[in-house]
């Protein structure tokens, strides 16, 4: 009985072999000049997955000049095919390998909860304030409160009230959801903000929402703020302007607030695919759960945007100047991105509502504006803004 050997070497080289191992070749030539191609062959097409949302504008395309290829390879990069679906899954395998997100400048807390740290410092910890690591100098605190009551006795010698509005960070109000929260006792920037106003800037009205937020949080049912964006909701708000409000009643800046009484309106909640953290900074919508928490006026909302000529506009912001044509008066917001769901609530209560973005108080907006009174909205991660001097003060009073 024989036994039969098969030859390798001859079995490679049957006519069949050869081409199998040429196809092979060419096969994976052609995928490797497909994917560089990609970019160029997908230009301007849909990537197949939702449009990435960046909280920045992409690059225009660039004028002729000296650095006109640098400056194209910036464009391009932002446009490239693919880009958006390269973005979303990548962020996904992240996620998914390593647990940690993409963007250094988030933190992923406890039971989904992200939280955004603006002026994070490779190197340094994350929300260095909330855990003591970046306090004010004393200096610093008095060229603040020396720059808000600056603002107040100005605007005190022509009638009009001002006020300092303080919103809290998402990570001062919900500390628990960080996965290292912060030891009790901690002095932040804003604890020693508000211990320097009351005592050198003792005639400063100073609106602290730290505390009606935290009691709040404890006897509502809903969040206050989004689990995965960087501000509140309008819940969260509601509890703000609920506390502004009251206090402007009880100064007789308002003759009253019926819009602040919770029964006005009806709550809700629905779910959405995520905010500003997770959806414009990790490009991950739809992965973490989250909700949209609405106030629905059982009396519709009678306050409206409008054109006023001379006065400053942005073109990506709809909230310039508000007008209630029940209401009298007239207020001038300063304000940054978390008075956008203050200001509905606001805008009932007052004829006009001047806003500006910004915390650096002008004169001459305020002789513009004539309001009754001036509210400076600063959220808790932006106080040393308050560092820059207000400007024009000698021409507020002005007729």
């Amino acid at each position: 009985m024989s036994t039969q050997h098969s030859d390798p070497q001859a079995a490679s080289n049957r006519p069949g072999s050869s081409l199998a191992r040429g196809l092979n070749r060419a096969a994976v030539a052609i995928v490797f000049f497909a994917i560089l191609a990609l970019p160029i062959l997908w230009f301007g097409r849909p990537g197949l997955v939702p449009a990435a949302q960046e909280n920045r504008r992409l690059e225009p395309f660039p004028r002729y000049s000296l650095f006109w290829f640098q400056n194209f390879e910036r464009w391009f990069s932002d446009r490239y095919g693919m880009r958006d679906a390269l973005l979303y899954y990548g962020s996904r395998l992240q996620m998914a390998r390593t647990g940690t997100p993409s963007n250094p400048n988030v933190v992923i807390g406890r039971d989904g909860w992200l939280f955004y740290d603006e002026y994070y410092t490779p190197g340094q910890p994350h929300f260095a304030s909330l855990y003591g690591k970046a306090p004010f100098s004393a200096s610093d605190l008095r060229t603040i409160s020396g720059n808000l009551d600056a603002v107040r006795t100005h605007l005190a010698a022509c009638g009009i009230g001002f006020y300092v509005v303080l919103a809290p960070d998402k990570q001062s109000v919900y500390a628990d959801k960080l996965q290292s929260p912060p030891p009790a006792g901690t002095v932040t920037q804003a604890d020693q903000l508000a211990t320097e106003l009351g005592r050198a800037a003792p005639k400063l009205a100073f609106i602290d929402l730290r505390a009606p937020l935290e009691a709040a949080r404890s006897s509502e049912q809903y969040d206050l703020y989004k689990r995965t964006d960087s501000h509140w909701n309008t819940l969260g708000a509601f509890i703000g302007y609920q506390a502004i409000a009251s206090r402007l009643v009880h100064d007789g800046v308002l003759a009253a607030a019926p819009r602040a009484e919770r029964q006005a309106y009806a709550i809700s909640r629905t779910r959405f695919e995520g905010g500003d953290i997770a959806v414009n900074l990790l490009d991950l919508p739809g992965y973490f759960l989250d909700y949209i928490v609405s106030l629905t006026p059982r009396v519709p909302r009678q306050a409206h945007g409008v054109t006023v000529p001379g006065w400053p506009t942005d073109p990506v912001d709809a909230h310039n100047v508000i007008e209630n044509p029940g209401a009298t008066g007239s207020l001038l917001l300063y304000r940054d991105s978390f008075a956008g769901e203050l200001i509905p609530f606001l805008g009932e209560d007052v004829h006009r509502l001047y806003t500006q973005r910004g915390t650096r108080v002008d004169g001459a907006l305020v002789r513009r504006a004539q309001p009754r009174a001036v509210v400076l909205e600063i959220v808790e991660r932006s106080l040393p803004h308050l560092l820059d001097a207000p400007v024009n003060l000698d021409q507020a009073c002005r007729p």
